[in-house]
């Protein structure tokens, strides 16, 4: 009778813990502002990069990312796989050089790509080999 009821308290922590970590989580994210800026489709239709911002309110800066998204899965980039995160505004320009390898260039080039901005980049990711400039 002792384990039957420990097992249902230990249940229901656990089912309350998971119900609260679902509407804050769910919550927090509605509260972020994804901005997609488009995206660019390889020549063989396989893959598209998609460039996006997301703003999260005054205590986290604005910042740039983009994914690689598959055929038919739209511009959203929940539906991608991150290569880059910038942080800061920059406007970005997508050119693939054939299905396996594209070029990814800042306006301002040496501010973006500087050490300091850059929280994640990528040189490779799903058979794509990626450039920066």
């Amino acid at each position: 009778m002792i384990a039957l009821c420990l097992l249902v308290s230990v249940s229901a922590v656990l089912a309350g813990s998971f119900f609260y970590f679902y509407v804050y989580a769910n919550l927090f994210f509605d509260m972020c502002e994804v901005e997609t800026f488009g995206a660019n489709p390889s020549p063989d239709g396989r893959l598209s990069v998609v460039v996006y911002s997301i703003d999260c309110g005054a205590t986290a800066g604005f910042d740039t990312r983009a994914g690689l998204i598959p055929a038919g899965e739209g511009t959203d980039p929940q539906n991608s796989k991150q290569f880059l995160h910038v942080r800061g505004r920059h406007g970005l320009q997508v050119r693939w050089i054939d299905a396996a390898t594209v070029e990814i260039a800042a306006f301002d080039g040496t501010k973006a790509f500087d050490g300091q901005n850059i929280v994640q980049r990528e040189n490779f990711m799903q058979g794509v080999a990626i450039s920066y400039r």
